[in-house]
């Protein structure tokens, strides 16, 4: 902020740092004023002019202030497409929000295999006199899609029941194509290749039940018995690993795979993890070999019995940390007979007057927040302003059981238009954050609340650096920086959250607390 004089940029220095302890309005008059800073004129005036020091200060009125009654209004806004390719989750299921709506969630992605683990080159009977087979792996003990839960949102006391289809010869995955929310999705062969019926969703694992077992979440085991996907796996297991196809050999034939829920009930939207997801090819052998003792006088057998298992993975990166398979998550939100219907594209809003006084946040639709605050200018009429301290605070309301507030949020600098301001004119850039102390928050369990600190956001509008055209508040991504080790959003254009959470507000429990500084001119 441009003030008037360099007398009253040296006065400002001293006092700031003692007015973010005022929490109640007060005037300080002349009176006062030569009474308590009388001393620190002293001191100033050793390396100052005495007569500017004190005919700027004495003159004019000096307010240290504090208020949480600006104006803040709140609006329910939809976003542009949410990005959700490379997800740390595959989400399948479907919820009825009882606010929100329904919401339909399908995963399609690639599996691939790193090595080519066949039969052949996991055993090896070179130098072995009279191998004789007792078992062959002529056919497999199983294959099954190894799903691990890591998210779930909804009612999990509802059965569900899952299918998995293979991509059709004709549709693509492309692992550098960048895949939303509301995507098409590729076109599936009608047979699934595996499913599970009417299945109890227990992510949380039973140590009591299942012995030995480390860690948190469970799994979900789909059997593949299609056969002519059984077979072709097979064929793999049983050829020369010279012949094997490994990596994008064998994305040529198994070109992709959907995962969809077939429920139509109110259950839950579950995430898997996708670096733990994979399909595994079990079997086993037998053979038994003569082996001659070392004083070369008679001959054992020895027994080999084995499971082994080929594996093929989701989550491959390339050297450069890009991702080798593609995956993304389609889904697809139902808002007729909510509070929201009217949000039907992108920039469509609705002020917290028209929904109830509230306002709606829902990671992975694009549901998101604008605020605005109308009053904001009026601190500074006939004034000059110091923000020395500014809180944008949110209270979510109390969720129903199955559901989570999204962890972090975010502000996002906003056009007139509703839409979120990017870092470049053709819409694909990067999202421009409202810079300063607290571009994120993260929900405190404790308070109940997020708190954004927008000390420099403010005094930057003030000042007349930034427009005050309010800002999206959203759920973000976070992650913790290999290097660094620091956590913060993932900044790009996969920054906002593409999970399913929610988080309702009302509109009188979104504040802006502002503790300021001012003198009258």
């Amino acid at each position: 902020m441009n003030y008037p004089q360099k007398n009253w940029n040296t006065f400002q220095k001293r006092v700031l740092t003692v007015t973010t302890i005022f929490t109640r309005s007060w005037q300080v008059r002349k009176a006062f004023i030569f009474g308590v800073f009388f001393s620190f004129l002293a001191i100033l005036s050793a390396c100052e002019d005495p007569k500017g020091v004190g005919s700027d200060v004495f003159v004019e009125d000096i307010g240290l202030l504090y208020t949480d009654t600006l104006t803040v209004d709140a609006s329910t806004v939809l976003l542009d497409s949410i990005a959700s390719y490379s997800t740390s989750n595959l989400l399948v299921g479907r919820l009825i929000d009882p606010t929100l709506g329904a919401v339909q969630a399908t995963a399609y992605f690639q599996i691939s295999n790193l090595t080519a683990d066949t039969i052949r080159s996991n055993v090896d009977t070179a130098g072995r006199s009279n191998v004789k087979w007792i078992t062959y792996p002529s056919k497999n003990d199983s294959i099954r899609l190894i799903l691990p839960y890591s998210f779930v949102q909804g009612d999990t006391l509802q059965n569900q029941s899952f299918k998995v289809y293979q991509l059709a010869s004709t549709a693509t995955l492309d692992p550098t194509t960048v895949y939303y929310n509301n995507s098409t999705g590729p076109a599936l062969n009608p047979t699934p290749i595996g499913q599970l019926n009417n299945v109890k969703i227990r992510p949380i694992r039973d140590k009591r039940v299942i012995q030995g077992t480390t860690g948190k979440f469970d799994s979900l085991r789909i059997p593949i018995t299609e056969p002519s996907f059984v077979k072709f796996l097979e064929s793999q297991r049983d050829i020369a690993k010279t012949e094997a196809l490994v990596g994008t050999g064998f994305k040529e034939i198994v070109r992709g795979l959907a995962l969809v829920s077939e429920s139509n009930n109110n259950a839950a939207i579950l995430g898997f993890a996708s670096g733990g997801v994979q399909m595994q090819l079990y079997y086993h052998y037998k053979y038994t070999y003569t082996v001659r003792n070392s004083a070369n006088t008679s001959d054992s057998t020895v027994t080999v019995d084995t499971t082994k298992s080929n594996n093929f993975y989701v989550a491959i990166t390339n050297a450069d940390g890009t991702s080798f398979n593609a995956r993304f998550n389609k889904i697809t939100p139902t808002r007729t007979g909510t509070t929201i219907s009217k949000l039907t594209k992108a920039t469509d809003i609705l002020p917290a007057s028209q929904t109830n006084n509230e306002a709606y946040l829902q990671s992975g639709t694009g549901v998101a927040i604008k605020v605005t605050f109308p009053s904001l200018l009026k601190l500074k009429e006939n004034k000059d302003i110091a923000i020395n301290k500014a809180q944008l605070i949110l209270e979510p309301k109390g969720n129903p059981a199955g559901y989570t507030y999204p962890s972090d949020l975010i502000l996002v600098e906003t056009t007139p238009a509703n839409r979120p301001l990017r870092t470049t004119t053709t819409g694909d850039g990067s999202f421009s954050f409202v810079l300063g102390e607290g571009t994120t928050a993260s929900y405190a369990s404790r308070t109940n609340e997020y708190s954004f600190n927008v000390t420099s956001s403010l005094q930057n509008i003030l000042a007349g650096r930034k427009k005050n055209i309010g800002w999206m508040i959203a759920p973000t991504l976070f992650a913790t920086n290999s290097t660094t080790g620091a956590r913060g959003p993932v900044l790009g254009k996969s920054v906002l959250n593409p999970d399913v959470t929610r988080a309702i507000f009302d509109r009188n429990n979104i504040k802006l607390k502002v503790y300021y500084t001012y003198v009258t001119k």
